[in-house]
C-alpha cells in the first residue's frame, strides 16, 4: 500500500504541476483518505470503459493500455488495485513504443465473453525478443487466476507452448471476463503486436507462415551453398564475403523472428538476447567487405580505399566488447554502426557508378536492402503502422537484395570470364601481330602482307570468307581475298554507292552486320554475319577488310576495339611498306601546293580516262585559272601571290573530295579530275567552288587581304574523246569561253561546240 501511495504522489506532483495550486488541497485529501476507502470494485467488467469483447484474428495493440515501472518495483498486488487504473494510459498514445531501455512495463487488457457459449483461445504476443513476460490472469473481481512465463532470457523448453512467438491459453465461460496484466521487462526495442486467436485459424496461419518462411530460409541456403562452390572454384574473395554476409544477414533475421531461439540455441538464453545485435554487426562487417572487393572504388578514390579497412577493423573490435554490454546497449550501438555501413556502402556506390550492368544490380539491391530496413525502423518508432508489411519487410528486402545481389555476383562472374577470353583473344592478336612484324622485315611485298593479315583475322574472328580492298591512288582495289571471296558480287570501284562501305569510310570504325540486312554486294545471300574493318594510318582509311560467314558470330564492343587496334598496326606496317615501293610518288606532287604536278596528273588521268571507257563510266575535268592574278603579284608582291594561290590549291582541294584528283597545271592554273562524275554535276560543283572563292579573302600575314576570283571551264569525256589530251583542250576552250565573258564564272563544253 505505501508503494502505490508513492506512485499515486509521483503522478499527483506531475498533475500539479500542470493544473496548479487549486488542485493541491483535492489532491492531498484523497491521498490522505486512500487508506481509509474501501476497494471501489462495484462495477462489472462488461461495464468497463475498457473492456474488448472476444473479437479474433485483429490486433490488440489499441485496446492495450500501459504503464512504465521505472523502478520495477511494483508488484502484481500493487497493480491490482483499482486506484492504479489511472496511471494506464493507451499504449498508442504513451509514446513507448519503440523505445529502447531497461525498464518494467504494466501491460493492461480487459477481455469479456459476451457470447453464450465458452471459448479457449490463444492470445499470441510476436515480439520474441522480450526478456520477461509474466501473464496474470484476474476474473471479473479482480481474483488471481494464474500466472504464466515467458521470455527470451528463460530456456525455450520452459514455454507452455513450443513457438518461436510467446503464446498464451485463455479460457472463457461463458458471459464472463479477465483482466490480464503482463508485466514486460526488455533490453530491446518496446512492441506489443498482440492478438487473439482461434485455434483453427491460428492453426491455418501457422501452416501458411511455415510455408512462405520454409521457401524464404530455402531460397537463403540454395544462394549460400551456391556461392560457396563458386568461391571454392574460383577462389575469389568476393563469393566468400557474401557468403558469410548471406549467412549473417539470414542468422540475425531468423533470430528476429524467433526461430533462431526454437531451433538453433533454444537452452542459451544469455546469447538469445545478443543475437540479434552481433549478427547485424556481423552482416556490416561482411557487407563492408563484399562492397569492398565487388566495387573497385580504390582505384578511383584512394581515400576511401583507406578508410573501409580502418571501419572494417572498428566492426571486429566492438564484437568482443557486445559481451560485456546491456542487451539495450548492443541494440543501439548496433543500429548505429548498421546505418554508418550503409552511408559507406551508398558513398562507395555513388562513386563507383553505374558503368555495368553488375553495379546496376548491386546498387538497386541495396536500395531494396536500405529501404526494407528503414521500413522496420520507422514501424518500431511507431512512426508507420506494425502490420504485416512493416513487420515482413526485412524479410521481403533480404530476399529481393539477396537475389539481386546474386545477379551483380553472376553479371561479375560472365564478366571476368568474357574478360579472360578476350585476353586469350589478344594474345592471339599479339602474336599475329608479332608474326605480321617479322614478315614486314622479311619483305616489302604488300601483297603478302595483306594476304597473310586476312588469314590471320579470319582464322581469330572464325569468319571463313573475306577479303581486303587497298587504297590505291584515289580508288579501291581488290588485293587479298579467303574462302570464296567478293567473286561477281561485289562492285570494287564506287564503294561510295553501297551503304555498307559509306559508313566504313566515314565512321572509320569496326562494323558488325548479322541476319544479312545491311551486307555489301550481294553478301547477303547466304551470309549471317559480315564484319568491316577499317585499316588507318593517321586517321586515313589505307584499306577496307570485309570478313563473312554462313554462321552468326557475336563480338561484344572490346572485342572490336582490339580488332581495332590490330588493324591500326597493320595500317602502319601497310605504310612502312609503301613507303619503300611508292618513293618515287613523293616527286610527282607540286612542292608550292601540296597537289599533284602536271606530270603526274597527267599519268593519273590517262589511267582514269582508260577506267572510263572499259566500265562506261563517266568522267568529267575542271580547268581553274586565278582572275587577274598579274595584278596580285604586282601590288601585293609575289610571296601573296604565292599565299594565294597555296589557298585556291586546299580550297579545291577540300572541295573536290573524296573524289576529286587535283593537278597544278601551270603558274595559276589548276586541273580537277572527277571520275565517275557527269558534267552537270561537274558543273555544280565548279559553281561550288567560284563562290567559295570569291566570297572568302585570303589573309595576308602582315595585315589585310586579298579578295579575288577565279574562272572555271568544265568538259566530260566522250566516246569520241581520242585522250586525255584532248579532253584538257576542251576543257580549256571552255575556260578561255569564261574569261571572254567576263570571268569569274563557270563553262561547260560540249560535244556539239557550245557552252553552256
Amino acid at each position: 500500500m505505501n508503494q502505490i501511495i508513492k506512485t499515486l504522489s509521483d503522478a499527483a506532483t506531475i498533475r500539479i504541476r500542470r493544473a496548479g495550486r487549486p488542485a493541491l488541497g483535492l489532491i492531498l485529501l484523497l491521498l490522505l483518505l486512500l487508506p481509509l476507502s474501501p476497494t471501489v470494485n462495484s462495477a462489472r467488467l462488461e461495464e468497463a470503459p475498457d473492456t474488448v469483447s472476444l473479437r479474433t484474428n485483429t490486433d490488440l495493440q489499441d485496446d492495450l493500455k500501459i504503464y512504465e515501472d521505472k523502478g520495477g518495483l511494483l508488484t502484481i498486488e500493487d497493480m491490482v488495485n483499482p486506484n492504479m487504473d489511472v496511471l494506464f494510459v493507451p499504449y498508442p498514445a504513451s509514446g513507448l513504443g519503440g523505445s529502447i531501455r531497461s525498464s518494467t512495463y504494466w501491460v493492461k487488457l480487459n477481455l469479456y465473453n459476451t457470447s453464450s457459449k465458452a471459448r479457449d483461445l490463444l492470445l499470441e504476443l510476436g515480439k520474441p525478443q522480450l526478456s520477461r513476460v509474466n501473464l496474470y490472469q484476474l476474473d471479473d473481481e479482480r481474483h488471481f487466476l494464474r500466472l504464466t512465463r515467458a521470455g527470451s532470457s528463460l530456456p525455450f523448453n520452459e514455454r507452455a507452448i513450443d513457438h518461436r512467438n510467446f503464446i498464451f491459453n485463455l479460457s472463457f465461460p461463458a458471459g464472463s471476463g479477465q483482466r490480464l496484466y503482463f508485466q514486460i521487462q526488455t533490453g530491446t526495442d518496446l512492441q506489443l503486436p498482440m492478438k487473439l486467436w482461434e485455434t483453427r485459424s491460428f492453426l491455418e496461419r501457422e501452416l501458411r507462415e511455415n510455408l512462405m518462411f520454409g521457401i524464404y530460409y530455402g531460397i537463403m541456403l540454395v544462394m549460400a551453398v551456391y556461392n560457396s562452390f563458386l568461391y571454392i572454384t574460383n577462389r575469389d574473395r568476393t563469393y566468400l564475403y557474401y557468403v558469410l554476409f548471406l549467412v549473417s544477414f539470414a542468422v540475425m533475421q531468423a533470430a528476429w523472428d524467433g526461430y533462431a531461439y526454437q531451433f538453433l540455441w533454444p537452452g542459451h538464453s544469455i546469447w538469445e538476447q545478443k543475437s540479434v545485435p552481433v549478427s547485424m554487426v556481423l552482416a556490416c562487417l561482411f557487407g563492408c567487405l563484399f562492397s569492398h572487393s565487388f566495387l573497385p572504388v580504390s582505384r578511383l578514390w584512394p581515400r576511401m580505399g583507406r578508410i573501409v579497412p580502418v571501419f572494417t577493423a572498428g566492426l571486429i573490435v566492438t564484437l568482443p566488447l557486445m559481451a560485456f554490454m546491456a542487451p539495450g546497449a548492443c541494440i543501439k550501438l548496433a543500429a548505429c554502426l548498421a546505418s554508418a555501413s550503409m552511408l559507406l556502402c551508398a558513398i562507395r556506390t555513388a562513386a563507383a557508378g553505374l558503368p555495368v550492368r553488375s553495379v546496376w544490380f548491386y546498387t538497386l539491391a541495396w536500395i531494396v536492402l536500405s529501404g526494407s530496413s528503414l521500413l522496420i525502423l520507422l514501424a518500431a518508432y511507431q512512426l508507420i503502422p506494425l502490420n504485416v508489411l512493416s513487420l515482413n519487410s526485412m524479410r521481403f528486402g533480404l530476399g529481393a537484395g539477396t537475389l539481386l545481389l546474386s545477379l551483380a555476383l553472376a553479371e561479375r562472374f560472365n564478366r571476368i570470364r568474357q574478360k579472360k577470353r578476350l585476353e586469350e583473344k589478344q594474345g592471339a592478336l599479339l602474336k599475329n601481330l608479332h608474326d605480321t612484324t617479322k614478315k614486314l622485315t622479311s619483305t616489302y611485298d604488300v601483297d603478302k602482307l595483306l594476304q597473310y593479315t586476312l588469314s590471320s583475322l579470319s582464322e581469330i574472328t572464325g569468319c571463313e570468307n573475306g577479303f581486303i580492298l587497298l587504297r590505291t591512288d584515289e580508288s579501291y582495289s581488290l588485293k587479298a581475298e579467303i574462302g570464296s571471296g567478293p567473286g561477281d558480287a561485289m562492285v570494287i570501284m564506287e564503294l561510295e554507292d553501297d551503304s555498307f562501305f559509306r559508313s566504313l569510310l566515314r565512321e572509320k570504325r569496326v562494323a558488325v552486320r548479322e541476319g544479312g540486312a545491311g551486307f555489301p554486294g550481294k553478301l547477303g545471300q547466304g551470309a549471317e554475319t559480315c564484319m568491316g574493318i577499317p585499316i588507318l594510318f593517321q586517321d586515313r582509311v589505307h584499306a577496307l577488310v570485309v570478313l563473312y560467314s554462313r554462321f552468326t558470330r557475336t563480338f561484344i564492343d572490346s572485342e572490336r576495339e582490339i580488332l581495332g587496334d590490330f588493324a591500326g598496326q597493320v595500317g602502319i606496317s601497310i605504310e612502312n611498306a609503301r613507303l619503300f615501293s611508292e618513293i618515287n610518288r613523293m616527286a610527282t606532287t607540286d612542292g608550292l601546293t601540296g597537289v599533284y604536278n602536271r606530270t603526274y596528273f597527267l599519268k593519273l588521268a590517262k589511267r582514269h580516262l582508260s577506267q572510263s571507257w572499259s566500265l562506261d563510266k563517266p568522267l568529267s575535268l575542271i580547268m581553274v585559272d586565278i582572275d587577274y592574278f598579274k595584278s596580285i603579284n604586282d601590288r601585293c608582291g609575289h610571296l601573296a601571290g604565292d599565299k594565294v594561290i597555296q589557298e585556291t590549291a586546299r580550297r579545291l582541294t577540300e572541295l573536290s573530295q573524296p573524289r576529286g584528283i587535283i593537278g597544278r597545271f601551270g603558274g595559276e592554273e589548276f586541273m580537277i579530275l572527277l571520275p565517275g562524275i557527269a558534267a552537270d554535276r561537274a558543273s555544280g560543283l565548279a559553281e561550288i567552288m567560284r563562290k567559295s572563292i570569291s566570297s572568302s579573302p585570303v589573309p595576308l600575314e602582315d595585315s589585310g587581304s586579298i579578295r579575288y576570283t577565279i574562272s572555271l571551264g568544265v568538259a566530260e569525256a566522250s566516246p569520241d574523246t581520242n585522250g586525255i589530251t584532248m579532253l584538257i583542250d576542251q576543257a580549256d576552250q571552255a575556260l578561255y569561253r569564261a574569261k571572254k565573258e567576263g570571268r569569274n564564272c563557270v563553262k561547260e563544253y560540249d560535244t556539239m561546240g557550245h557552252f553552256a
